[in-house]
């Protein structure tokens, strides 16, 4: 259990999914448990897993920031039916501007 690649949780191939589904902080925190200097990481991990229940992990290809910032948003838009309909009005005041 030395690295979270192992496991396909934080994989950056190619053919690794652009969005994994969720699971647990398990790998991350065998990793930075191995080694030195990570004490702040782990900490900071576990302050994490109070808050969240789980976690995705996003193929890292230049693009993800940006997928998993609107991935994130969608996710928590699909459990909201009021959010949706906000978001909707702000979006098409912006699109009114823009035209």
């Amino acid at each position: 259990m030395s690295n979270p690649d192992d496991y396909g949780e934080l994989s950056n191939e190619s053919d690794a999914p652009f969005v994994q589904d969720k699971g647990s902080f398990d790998a991350l925190e065998a990793f930075y448990t191995v080694g030195d200097n990570n004490d702040v990481f782990l900490r900071k991990l576990k302050e994490l897993k109070t808050k969240y229940g789980s976690i995705r992990t996003i193929r890292g290809d230049g693009n993800c920031f940006y997928r998993a910032y609107a991935f994130a948003i969608f996710e928590s838009l699909i459990n909201n039916v009021e959010g949706a309909k906000a978001t909707k009005g702000k979006f098409e005041g912006i699109f009114k501007k823009l035209t």
